[in-house]
């Protein structure tokens, strides 16, 4: 067997153990699935344009699955990991553009397990998790168009942009620093690609119906991401405090990968080869977004959350093994596995225990009561419960443990009562179920497993 078949193949069962034991572990270790889950499954009922909080993407794979295989955990907790694993073979794919040696490509992508984005937080799919293949497809196929400016090369870019945009905006991050490298290029080589344009109107095309849908509903989720970065509370500390904590929090994140680096190399030393084309494209593609949202914060005051940065650290291994390319040694390749294999073993046991202990969302009795309200309804009406409402959470779970899968409604509105309904919260007490200016005589409130249910009948 040839060394580059053992690299390939160790690769294959780093990809096997993702997809056996970050499906596995979750699904023994939880009684509910977590918060973004419940919330995409909600969004994924109706097949809109877009969401209140996202863009469709991430709402309506899950939707998909749930009409084939319904409310089965371990189904969502496998589409996690599809995901990660199709990341993974990107990664590989992009590496093999940037190294001779198969050694330096699987070393880009066990380095990042070193990262608990790839491992700890993976079971928990997500507009994150959602948008990480296409983050990385994305530098991938723009790198094949400017090597060999094939048409096809630059119309999958234009698709992999597109739907990476229409799962999360941040994903502009990303485009404007591919744009900002086109534009390097272009003054550098004084080559201008006209098949770029190819690209373009592809997305253009599949992110217009969602543009439209945008302009009428009131820009909502751009609100809504405005509101979670705090920019509806100004504060002249924040410019400085929240990039701070921002700084701060990458670097412990950042702590285990570097730690797997530094077993690898002979010595820390201070490369940056900046006549190498390679790696010009790297800080382009790689640090650029990093500078980029840490601006925006600075300029804006805005909060960056923690999750959001998932795909931002997709070529970390890439970079830093390329960077360090010459000073490592493969001698110290031993003491690389043992740490890397620590932290297989470690990170599954840890989330096991956060699950199981610590984590009230994954802890949660949805199904018990999903089957105590459904035996309650049932003593009252014959007629299946058609809606739910009251959160995401709350109304979300019900949702998705009812046989008959009720339509959630996040917001309360007239149709909301035109069916069968159950408005269910906590700690809310009577008063759930009154509401202004709707008359509604047959309403029965009960307390049903510590919760707040108000049957609509």
């Amino acid at each position: 067997m040839t060394q580059p078949n053992k690299e390939k193949n160790f690769f294959y069962l780093l990809c096997l153990y993702h997809l056996i034991i970050w499906t596995i572990i979750p699904y023994l270790s939880n009684k509910n699935l977590p918060l973004d889950v419940i919330e995409a499954l909600a969004w994924g009922q109706n097949f809109d344009l877009g969401y209140t909080k996202h863009p469709p993407l991430s709402g309506w794979i899950p939707g998909i699955l749930f009409k084939f295989f319904g409310n089965k955990d371990w189904v969502y907790y496998l589409l996690s990991q599809i995901f990660i694993i199709v990341s993974f073979i990107f990664i590989w794919k992009l590496a093999s553009l940037f190294f001779k040696k198969k050694i330096y490509v699987l070393l880009s992508v066990l380095s990042i397990e070193g990262i608990a984005f790839f491992t700890f937080e993976t079971p928990q799919f997500n507009v994150n998790i959602c948008q990480l293949p296409l983050w990385i497809g994305t530098i991938y196929f723009f790198l094949k168009s400017i090597k060999n400016n094939k048409i096809s090369d630059w119309i999958f870019l234009g698709i992999f942009s597109a739907f990476g945009f229409l799962t999360k905006y941040i994903f502009l991050y990303l485009l404007i620093s591919l744009f900002f490298y086109l534009v390097f290029i272009l003054i550098k080589n004084k080559k201008f690609y006209f098949n770029f344009f190819y690209s373009l109107l592809t997305f253009l095309l599949i992110i217009y119906p969602h543009l439209q849908w945008l302009s009428q509903n009131d820009f909502s989720t751009i609100n809504y991401a405005l509101k979670r970065g705090g920019l509806n509370e100004p504060n002249i500390y924040n410019h400085f405090l929240n990039p701070l904590k921002f700084l701060i929090t990458q670097i412990i994140i950042s702590f285990p990968f570097f730690l797997l680096i530094y077993l690898l190399i002979k010595k820390i030393k201070i490369r940056l080869p900046l006549k190498n084309e390679k790696f010009i494209f790297l800080l382009f593609s790689f640090l650029l977004p990093f500078f980029l949202i840490l601006a925006t914060s600075i300029i804006t005051g805005s909060r960056i959350r923690t999750m959001w940065m998932i795909p931002f650290y997709s070529l970390i291994g890439i970079f830093f093994i390329y960077l360090y390319e010459d000073y490592i040694n493969l001698k110290k390749l031993k003491n690389f596995k043992i740490l890397l294999i620590i932290f297989l073993i470690l990170s599954p046991a840890l989330y096991s225990l956060r699950s199981i202990y610590f984590d009230s969302r994954t802890g949660y009795e949805g199904k018990i009561i999903a089957s105590e309200i459904e035996k309650e309804w049932k003593t009252i009406s014959k007629v299946n419960i058609s809606n739910v409402g009251f959160s995401e959470w709350y109304a979300g779970n019900l949702s998705y443990q009812l046989a008959n899968r009720p339509k959630v409604f996040l917001e309360e509105n007239s149709e909301f009562y035109k069916k069968p309904a159950v408005i269910i919260a906590k700690d809310v007490g009577p008063n759930l179920c009154k509401r202004e200016n709707i008359n509604i005589k047959n309403i029965l409130y009960k307390k049903i497993y510590n919760h707040d249910v108000c049957f609509i009948f």
